[in-house]
């Protein structure tokens, strides 16, 4: 009885980690732009909140992230598509602003870029990139985890609607 006991207590604490594992690292987190402060290039506070009324996209993003590097010419693309009076794209990082802006400048700097007010595992961003689109209410229409096609049409039939 007492080895029942224990192989089914190690089954359950399997499945606990298992659960656990999958909702901190495969799933999208709830969206914490509305929580905290983004600070820009120039050093201004900035609030999501502020930017309702058109599409938002915000990323968030590491400098040593390969699939951040290569999610940006699609995201570029779609600011490009739909003009910057619809469609905000927001880049956040929570590394120091001098490696953001040697990063802008070396692979996108069409795009705005901000620093988190607070380290992005806080606030329980764990995968690069983690991105959303926002429609003009503040709602997320779309969320991804890792690199995705942001100019496809999928995203474009959302905007358009």
């Amino acid at each position: 009885m007492v080895k029942r006991l224990l192989i089914i207590s190690v089954i359950l604490i399997a499945l606990l980690v298992a659960a656990w594992f999958y909702k901190s690292y495969k799933m999208v987190p709830e969206l914490p732009a509305y929580e905290h402060d983004l600070i820009s290039e120039s050093g201004q506070t900035v609030k999501l909140s502020s930017l309702k009324g058109k599409y938002v996209l915000i990323s968030y993003f590491q400098t040593w992230c390969g699939s951040c590097i290569k999610e940006l010419p699609s995201i570029d693309a779609l600011q490009q598509q739909v003009g910057k009076d619809k469609l905000s794209v927001i880049i956040v990082s929570d590394e120091g602003m001098e490696k953001i802006l040697r990063f802008k400048e070396k692979y996108c700097n069409t795009l705005d870029y901000y620093q988190s007010s607070q380290p992005l595992n806080d606030i329980n961003i764990r995968i690069f990139p983690t991105t959303y689109l926002l429609d003009p209410q503040g709602q997320i229409i779309l969320s991804k985890l890792e690199d995705f096609d942001w100019s496809s049409e999928e995203v474009l039939t959302l905007i358009e609607k």
